[in-house]
């Protein structure tokens, strides 16, 4: 980005600031006060200092202060129809400091540094406002907790009454005065006899023990220091001025700001894989309601049960309602670059009647012997692919879209293999539910996943694994009938294939401006081991949400982030396995040790919460 010099710089920051006209725009002509009184009105509060006006209230009562997406859409046509010069002044600008002039003493230098713009102090209010507002928005879950439930024993609700204390004094300033606030009402105690272990020890022993349990069982119930820590926690999370300066090579903080607010705005975090209130029923696949999506399917496959096949959006021809795009499989990436849709029939019973004809013939052929790549040609045949469009026309189809979504998609082909995607998509999902994206492709290509493409402005990235890339059973698949002609084709284990996924993809060339990383289904003791460091360094979120087979080793993923050495690093957000019951689950002192990391602000998200409230009566 073009560093404005520090006449320019200073002259804005002064209220005589002249701008200059191009096309005599009438808006340019206006003195900078009264512009900056117009954008203050788009772009919303910006009292992130005030913290009693986030504390006080909830989350029904902070709704109005979402911006409106019109706001943000006007924002953006501001910066498209004024003149260079003001949209340099009004939103490129990143410091009144010249990094350039080196001959500056250390004192000079600091001072500058600290000095911002009109407009720039602006867009860094605003910023910080809409990220202390999603914090507050998405934790809001926390204070209606009750985690002293379930088939748990005396001792065990106990431990889960001081996790509920840590969790709502930590993330929401909150305090109790009994443990018993945390019970619920209807808890018995059916596991009573597990807890008496010392058959032999002295009754008055037991009960002095009990008592004492009880009597020092609210670790937090300080009202103000539990309201001194909430601030903290709030100036931790919001960028200052010296963190705004290390972001300015990654990201202008305008347009942080309206990244920040999109995500409000469209709800985001309802659909944030952390955040999810359910265990079951809720996809989070493409962090938006399907309505607002619009589906490119290779096919649907009707012989499978219609539960397992996710929600198509059969109105994708409302092209005024999508703001997302999903591009499904290899095949539908096909239909993508040739501009033909696959059309879902109107009578699905019938089509499920024809898939499973269909899957009985494939079989038969199997079983006569017939080849993968005789299957794969004449399934090729069955489908009428148009020309494929000029890599201007397909820039052109992704322009109306912030979100994408691709979905076992790894290799684009020879024509687009260096494809810049445009500036538009800001938040990119991967996801992944299937081996078929690689493994039908040469061995010798698999190290060169997502080729040459990149993705110049996303600024969210959601890398999800589904379980069933981890499981055993998928490793390889077997010859059938032991016919030694037909084709093997083997795959990557799981642990393999997120390595490769994590190396090839968390690249700065490939994602220059990322900032927000969420890992579903990955997870391992060196997460980021083989990733590019320069890329990990300008993270400022990082989310982890692991499979089942590494769930409990929350404490390993917290001990690999705190590893990094990254000043960029503002909130990590970490899938917490709270089963007093299993010895593996983390503890309250393991909490405690993460809610107190000086580098980063830390939550356990409230599927956390969700999967214990599903476990906890089994």
């Amino acid at each position: 980005m073009k560093r404005s010099s520090n006449s320019e710089v200073d002259n804005l920051s002064r209220k005589e600031v002249k701008l200059t006209s191009d096309n005599n725009n009438l808006f340019t002509q206006l003195p900078p006060e009264v512009i900056h009184q117009i954008v203050s009105f788009l772009s919303g509060s910006t009292k992130f200092n005030e913290f009693d006006f986030f504390s006080n209230r909830t989350k029904e009562e902070l709704q109005p202060f979402i911006l409106p997406l019109e706001n943000i859409k006007t924002l953006n046509t501001l910066i498209k129809y004024t003149s260079k010069n003001l949209r340099d002044n009004l939103f490129l600008i990143t410091s009144t400091s010249d990094k350039s002039n080196t001959m500056k003493d250390e004192s000079q230098t600091e001072e500058n540094n600290a000095e911002l713009s009109l407009f720039e102090n602006h867009w860094l209010n605003c910023y910080n406002f809409q990220e202390i507002l999603l914090y507050w928005i998405r934790t809001s879950g926390f204070d209606s907790l009750e985690l002293g439930q379930g088939d748990i024993s005396r001792r065990e609700m106990i431990k889960m009454c001081k996790i509920q204390n840590l969790i709502q004094c930590k993330e929401r300033g909150k305090v109790m005065s009994k443990l018993k606030e945390a019970e619920s009402a209807d808890y018995e105690d059916y596991n009573e006899d597990d807890n008496d272990e010392e058959d032999e020890e002295d009754e008055d022993n037991k009960k002095k023990d009990k008592k004492k349990e009880e009597s020092d069982d609210v670790p937090f119930n300080s009202e103000d220091q539990a309201q001194k820590d909430l601030k903290e926690r709030f100036q931790q999370l919001a960028l200052s001025k010296e963190d705004y300066q290390q972001q300015e090579g990654n990201n202008n903080i305008f347009g942080l700001f309206i990244f920040k607010s999109l995500i409000l705005s469209l709800s985001m975090n309802d659909y944030f894989d952390c955040d999810i209130k359910e265990t079951w029923g809720v996809d989070s696949r493409y962090l938006l309601p399907s309505e607002k999506i619009d589906q490119w399917l290779g096919d649907i496959d009707y012989s499978i049960p219609k539960w397992k096949r996710g929600q198509y959006n059969k109105n994708y021809g409302d092209s005024n309602k999508m703001i997302g795009l999903s591009i499904e499989d290899p095949l539908g990436w096909e239909r993508f670059i040739t501009n033909t849709r696959f059309v879902p029939p109107e009578d699905e019973n019938e089509a499920e009647k024809k898939a499973q004809e269909r899957l009985r013939t494939k079989q038969q052929k199997e079983l006569k012997g017939q080849s993968s790549n005789e299957k794969e040609e004449e399934e090729k045949k069955q489908i009428n692919l148009g020309p494929m469009i000029s890599e201007s026309e397909l820039r052109e189809k992704f322009s109306n879209f912030i979100f994408l979504n691709l979905k076992n998609i790894a290799f684009f082909g020879e024509q687009f293999k260096d494809y810049i995607f445009p500036n538009s998509i800001q938040i990119l999902s991967l996801y992944f539910d299937s081996h078929d994206f690689y493994k039908k492709r040469p061995k010798e290509e698999w190290n060169n996943l997502f080729q040459n493409v990149t993705f110049p402005n996303v600024k969210y990235l959601r890398i999800y694994v589904d379980e069933s890339i981890s499981e055993n059973s998928y490793y390889y698949r077997r010859m059938r009938n032991n016919n030694k002609e037909e084709e093997e084709e083997e795959e990557m284990k799981g642990d393999e294939l997120k390595s490769l996924l994590l190396k090839r993809l968390l690249q700065k060339n490939r994602f220059p401006k990322l900032n927000h990383l969420v890992l579903n289904g990955i997870a391992s003791e060196n997460l980021f081991g083989e990733c590019d460091e320069a890329l990990v360094k300008q993270l400022m979120t990082i989310e982890v949400k692991p499979d089942r087979e590494f769930e409990e080793g929350c404490k390993e993923i917290y001990r690999s982030i705190s590893r990094l050495d990254s000043q960029s690093l503002k909130y990590v957000v970490i899938q917490t396995s709270l089963d007093p019951r299993r010895d593996s689950s983390v503890s309250f002192s393991d909490l405690q040790d993460f809610y107190s990391e000086p580098s980063f602000v830390f939550s356990i998200g409230y599927y956390s919460i969700a999967q214990y409230y599903y476990i906890c009566n089994e």
